[in-house]
């Protein structure tokens, strides 16, 4: 009875371990892919190596061009006019929604009629306050103090033998949802010079978000999230003859993403690498909410989500 009973106890204790850790997760994740500056999913999905010899280079695979194409991802952002508040510091707030969704079929090689689904969607809010300073007359400094409060949900449809196994797993791994909120500061530095008449910059942030789940289904999934995000980024961009009356440029882009805390087993790395190109032109005949658009290609290298993605693009800086 007693090695019954303490092989109970170490089946609960595992599946709560499996369940905190999917909450902490899932949490990570949806921070990282709502922000563009970290992962890329674009229009059109496809794999790079059919085009470029990546040699060793882990520049995509079907199971990762499988997951870009099940992620849906959508963001609303907006900022304020930078505002001065002393002679050499200048404010601004940030706003954004986000949404990133996904949805998959699990086979157990059953008739299709008896395939289980399962659907994830996550839902978050951004405000940050953002401060920034000229350090010298091509280095700038900008400290940011934000927020972000998170929506997840998933749901799972048995239609195999799985049904067997909801009690264990809904209101925890299945068919669940919770809320976080999470702090989220940052610090960046950007460089901003010319090359034989070309613009070019470095840009080097590192943003943490921490805290807490709330409104939780069970209790092991009250758990506290931790993302670090280094992000270092070199862009050129190659002014173009103007088309009519209008600017447009050439962008060439190159990345390195370090992650730490919950988001790297998801991501399946701790570091990765985004490069890409595009083409922006000015759009002064749109509304004032358009500034220009564009069109662009980018390839993720070394993460779960390694492959190559077709861009547009709009409200650029150029």
């Amino acid at each position: 009875m007693s090695n019954t009973a303490l092989g109970a106890n170490q089946s609960i204790s595992s599946l709560d371990n499996m369940v905190s850790r999917a909450a902490r997760q899932n949490i990570a994740t949806a921070i990282v892919l709502t922000d563009a500056n970290l992962i890329t999913l674009g229009v059109v999905n496809f794999d790079p190596s059919s085009v470029i010899d990546f040699g060793d280079l882990d520049a995509g695979s079907q199971s990762s061009l499988e997951r870009r194409r099940e992620l849906k991802t959508y963001s609303l952002p907006w900022s304020s006019d930078w505002v001065d508040l002393t002679a050499h510091w200048q404010t601004a707030t940030y706003l954004k929604l986000s949404y990133v969704g996904s949805s998959q079929t699990v086979d157990f090689a059953q008739p299709a009629e008896q395939l289980d689904s399962f659907s994830e969607n996550s839902y978050l809010f951004q405000a940050e306050q953002r401060w920034q300073h000229p350090l010298s007359e091509h280095w700038q400094v900008q400290l940011g103090v934000g927020a972000q409060a998170i929506w997840y949900e998933n749901d799972f449809k048995y239609r195999s033998v799985l049904q067997q196994l909801a009690p264990v797993f809904d209101d925890g791994l299945l068919n669940t949802s919770y809320g976080a909120l999470m702090i989220d500061p940052s610090i960046e530095f950007r460089y901003d010079s010319h090359f034989y008449g070309h613009r070019w910059q470095f840009i080097s942030s590192y943003r943490y978000a921490i805290g807490h789940t709330l409104l939780t289904d069970s209790e092991p999934q009250n758990v506290t999230a931790k993302v670090g995000r280094f992000n270092n980024t070199l862009l050129f961009h190659y002014q173009l003859p103007q088309l009519g009356m209008n600017d447009n440029e050439l962008r060439f882009m190159f990345k390195r993403i370090d992650l730490s805390g919950d988001a790297v087993e998801p991501l399946a790395a701790d570091h990765y690498y985004e490069v890409g190109a595009g083409w922006v032109i000015d759009t002064p005949w749109l509304n004032s909410w358009v500034d220009n658009l564009g069109i662009g290609v980018t390839v993720n290298v070394g993460s779960v989500l390694s492959g190559g993605s077709i861009l547009l693009l709009f409200n650029e800086d150029i």
